[in-house]
């Protein structure tokens, strides 16, 4: 048999039926929250890195000028040294539509069937290719716009235009997808490399370090010893490439995703325990009374604490077991998703039990804390304060607020009386505020961050006065090559560029960068600007933009200041301009939002160094085009025109290719942070909504009296909306202020993620009158329901509730 504070528990439950629905699922749906980005975060988590490790990912690659068999024999040999293959890595282009090619980026393999670093698995067609064709990734062949079977025309830097079969596809978890990099990535051996036209066989050189695999420094110590020896067996080492150790390409940033939005949803479980603790606490105030009966009755405070206590943990509880099975079924869902993304396969969606744990703990533990203060505070309240309680406190009585109001002249009496019933219960005004202010925070945050990116994007493309960079294979003289393309109808200026890869240097030392196998992320580019160019035009950060003056002058991008934490401006530092250390001075930081590090030089002092005096590989173009359509077919015409004077193209890089880029490295996270904003108004119109029922409950003989006394239902729903709408139009103000740090705090997570730099504070206006709507709309609704019954009660149903 049940005890009766127990047999009180249920009936308590059971009376509030409503009420405790809607205290579940607003728990429920914040649990289920927590534990689906828990379980996305721990499968993620270990696949993309479980799946990167298994291809055992080189430790550092080393480029020669070559490399043959007996090198690689040696190599393995050397102390430190685990294992050793040849490879070699050639940026070509393909042909993906008429006059329209895409980078490719082409691996050469001497055996396929010995591969044991940087492996990738096969997954439909012939394996290895047969000479004239390719393996294709498989993220890249919708990038290349082909299927398995079919021809792509290939360019390498220095060969004819090729038909090249595509025999199959092959899965690489050691790239970042190409969908994110725009770009395709194929697999030859070296018979077909040469088929291409190039010359040049393999010369890099991959390496596993036997001890201390994970540590950078010392795979950089034995990868320097190991460069060291093979130079006195008459080799040349040009470069060691040190990719950050074990970790993928792009798992910091999914990492760091799953993390902001698992903040939000810990954000959204504690606006649901405020909701449940707003609710509390009007069921104690309803139950005062009983409080005090059972206090009479011998009842001690701790008892009644526990109860309520008890009540709450029994809510979590029912919201923990609802939420747990949706939580792993989307979970493991939105993992599948993730990694589809990533390019990675979910070998196994297992959660592991600490998610559970976790779950179950914010489920139960958050509620309980949030609630545990009014309760207390409720629990403590004597037998006098109890029996004599009639909502107002008769010591506050004509002083504070009511004073205030009194003093306004002319107003209506209906709508004064509710701004007075607002504050009468200061506690629950509180943290009905404070539900509804920081959901409408939160929902703004998400639809201002979601602008700031845009607006980050836009300002960053538009510091890029040109609509398409052309980097070409090998240097061409600059006059005739700017003659040639300023000819093509609708070409309004054209540019010559110096763009070389660098890294930092020392004398005496081999270059170490911190590239990936795509020579994309972490790469590092020296660019050589035209005296006095218009081109550019990059926010300058501390310090200044180049003259044309400058001879030993640089300016670094944010990006290349996080490779130079201590630099000041006037420090020199070490570059080297094709494997030669050279020495410039720090003049200037700038912020550029879609490049990679970058340092920047005069061109006449970067062709001084590099012997490229006359010549350049770089060109930037300027469209007359007022649209992307006829921009596109401008390009496409220069395109054409280079590849018909057998200009050798390495890379052309157009705005609308490069804002895709960049928008789809983030783009997953925004469309997440905008679904948690508009779970965040759902919890805070809830909170809302459950308040006002609890005070219209609470003040049901108040009503009663108003009736007695003349007001019609009409004049008590008036009051009602009145003080509903009152406390949505007061929290849309605080949200509006709350947003702000808010905005500037994920704005400063989600841009350093991206862009290495906070994104600027934005304020949406749409955010706001979208909140605004929902806010005021969904009080008045919440009031209008709760006091629509009230009013229909009669005087003597009224004063007899108890």
């Amino acid at each position: 048999m049940l005890s009766p504070r127990w047999k009180k528990l249920v009936r308590d439950l059971w009376l509030a039926r409503g009420r405790t629905a809607m205290m579940i699922a607003a728990i429920a749906v914040s649990v289920f929250s927590v534990g689906m980005v828990l379980s996305t975060y721990a499968i993620i988590a270990r696949e993309t890195r479980q799946n990167y490790l298994g291809t055992n990912p080189a430790s550092a690659t080393l480029e020669l000028d070559r490399v043959d068999d007996a090198l690689v024999r040696s190599a393995r040999q050397r102390p430190g040294i685990a294992n050793a293959e040849a490879r070699a890595t050639l940026l070509a282009r393909a042909q993906v539509a008429p006059d329209e090619w895409r980078p490719l980026l082409l691996f050469v393999v001497n055996d396929f069937n010995a591969l044991q670093i940087s492996a990738f698995r096969a997954e439909q067609g012939a394996f290895p290719p047969p000479t004239g064709t390719m393996l294709v990734e498989r993220a890249a062949v919708s990038m290349l716009n082909t299927r398995i079977g079919e021809q792509v025309v290939v360019k390498t830097p220095n060969g004819a235009r090729r038909a090249v079969t595509v025999a199959g596809s092959i899965h690489d978890p050691g790239v970042a997808p190409a969908w994110q990099e725009r770009a395709g990535y194929g697999y030859i051996t070296p018979a077909t490399l040469a088929w291409l036209g190039e010359t040049g066989g393999l010369d890099e050189l991959k390496i596993v370090v036997r001890d201390q695999p994970m540590d950078a420094n010392a795979i950089e110590s034995t990868a320097r010893d190991l460069a060291g020896w093979i130079q006195t067996q008459g080799y040349t080492v040009k470069e060691i490439q040190i990719p950050p150790p074990g970790k993928h390409p792009h798992e910091n940033q999914t990492i760091a995703l799953v993390t902001l939005i698992l903040i939000f949803s810990l954000m959204s479980l504690v606006l649901s325990a405020i909701l449940v603790a707003a609710m509390i606490n009007g069921m104690l105030a309803q139950q005062i009374r009983q409080i005090g009966v059972m206090k009479t009755i011998g009842a001690r405070t701790n008892q009644i604490a526990t109860l309520y206590l008890a009540l709450i943990l029994v809510i979590s509880g029912i919201a923990f077991v609802l939420s747990l099975a949706p939580s792993m079924v989307v979970g493991r869902a939105f993992a599948a998703a993730v990694g589809n993304l990533l390019n990675v396969n979910i070998v196994s969606d297992e959660i592991p039990v600490w998610v559970f744990l976790a779950q179950a703990g914010a489920g139960l533990l958050i509620p309980v804390l949030v609630a545990f203060v009014p309760i207390l505070r409720g629990s403590r309240v004597t037998v006098y304060q109890a029996i004599t309680d009639y909502g107002v406190s008769q010591e506050s009585y004509g002083r504070g607020i009511d004073r205030f109001l009194g003093a306004w002249r002319g107003m209506d009496r209906k709508f004064l009386l509710a701004l007075r019933n607002t504050f009468r219960r200061r506690g629950r005004f509180a943290l009905t505020l404070g539900l509804l202010a920081a959901a409408g925070a939160m929902f703004i945050t998400g639809l201002n961050v979601a602008a700031a990116w845009e607006r980050n994007l836009t300002d960053g493309l538009a510091a890029r006065r040109y609509d398409v960079e052309i980097r070409l294979s090998r240097p061409e003289l600059t006059a005739p090559l700017l003659e040639c393309i300023g000819k093509v109808a609708g070409v309004k200026t054209v540019e010559a560029w110096g763009n070389e890869s660098t890294g930092m240097t020392k004398p005496g030392e081999i270059d170490v960068v911190n590239t990936y196998p795509d020579g994309g992320h972490g790469s590092f580019t020296l660019r050589a600007t035209p005296p006095q160019t218009e081109l550019v035009k990059f926010p300058v950060l501390s310090g200044r933009w180049l003259n044309s003056s400058d001879t030993d002058a640089v300016v670094l991008n944010h990006y290349a200041l996080a490779l130079f934490p201590n630099i000041a401006i006037g420090d020199r530092i070490e570059l080297a301009v094709q494997g030669k250390p050279t020495t410039w001075r720090v003049v200037g930081i700038v912020r550029e939002i879609g490049s990679p590090a970058a340092a920047y030089v005069n061109y006449d002092a970067f062709a001084n160094i590099s012997g490229q005096s006359g010549m350049t590989r770089a060109v930037r173009v300027v469209t007359s085009a007022q649209d992307a359509k006829r921009r596109g077919e401008i390009i496409h015409a220069v395109e054409r025109l280079l590849n018909e004077s057998d200009v050798s193209v390495a890379m052309l890089i157009s705005d609308t290719e490069l804002r895709t880029a960049v928008g789809e490295h983030i783009a997953i996270l925004i469309t997440l942070l905008i679904l948690m904003a508009v779970a965040m108004a759902i919890v805070g119109v809830l909170g809302l909504s459950a308040t006002m029922s609890t005070n219209v409950v609470e003040r049901t003989r108040e009503f009663g009296v108003i009736q007695t006394i003349g007001g019609t239902s009409r004049a008590i729903l008036h009051i009602v909306t009145s003080e509903g709408t009152f406390i949505g139009a007061l929290s849309l103000v605080l949200a509006i202020i709350l947003s702000l740090p808010l905005s500037l705090t994920v704005g400063n997570v989600i841009g350093t993620l991206a862009f290495r730099a906070p994104l600027p504070l934005v304020v949406s206006p749409l955010a706001i009158l979208i909140w605004g709507v929902i806010v005021l709309s969904g009080a008045a609704l919440a009031s209008a329901l709760p006091a629509w019954s009230a009013s229909r009660l009669t005087i003597r149903e009224t004063l007899a509730y108890i």
